[in-house]
């Protein structure tokens, strides 16, 4: 599988190029499925998060990235699947939870779009709704440093620091409906967002400010 044969050669690049520290291990059960939830800054989210998250790993990505024969291949192989944002997809439901009930784990950016800050408005219910239909819980992760990595509309990778936070899962109530849950969800990943700000981490970029220098690489829970 290509996902298998890519992944630890993805690890080894950023280990080289970034300084990456990664929290929360401890509420990874790498036996069990996840809907992992993140923030969406830089179109190296996906594949930082499949990095370091100890599961295969499929994003539902957005249809126009598939319009390109040879990154639709690409994309497939390593699992990821399409949606159409501007309405209900449901073939991409149909598929989120045909992979779920497989025992695999996917990927979704719950706001919808990479964004410069936390579109909390634009917080959609797919996480939530999924994790109620398979009961498969739902996973927050804070990114911080990939907007400064790769800015939304720049090209090239700069060598910033790079902090991924995986917060406790989430389990639906029973009774509890998609738009009840998706509030839980969402304030479980604006507690990580805030208290990574706290400690000063950058979860978005700064206009105008450049990426900082250097390399080299540590993980917080040894890499």
């Amino acid at each position: 599988m290509l996902y298998v044969l890519l992944k630890p050669i993805a690890v080894g690049l950023i280990k080289l190029y970034h300084r990456v520290e990664v929290y929360g291990r401890e509420h990874v059960d790498p036996k069990h499925p996840h809907i992992v939830v993140s923030n969406h800054v830089s179109n190296l989210d996906p594949i930082y998060l499949a990095a370091f998250y100890p599961r295969p790993l499929s994003f539902m990505a957005k249809k126009e990235l598939f319009q390109n024969p040879w990154l639709a291949w690409l994309i497939r192989a390593l699992g990821a699947f399409p949606v159409d944002r501007a309405g209900r997809d449901l073939t991409a439901i149909r598929t989120a939870l045909r992979r779920l009930k497989e025992g695999r784990s996917i990927g979704l950016f719950p706001e919808g779009t990479r964004s410069r800050s936390f579109a909390e408005s634009a917080f959609k219910e797919g996480a939530a709704y999924f994790s109620i239909k398979s009961g498969v819980p739902v996973l927050p992760a804070a990114l911080f440093g990939t907007g400064e990595a790769m800015p939304k509309g720049k090209r090239g990778i700069r060598p910033a620091k790079v902090r991924i936070v995986f917060g406790s899962p989430l389990f639906p109530r029973p009774g509890e409906t998609p738009a009840a849950f998706a509030e839980r969800i969402k304030a479980a990943l604006q507690a990580l967002l805030q208290d990574g700000a706290a400690r000063g981490w950058k979860s978005y970029p700064e206009e105008g400010r450049e990426a900082p220098s250097g390399g080299g690489t540590r993980d917080a829970e040894g890499l």
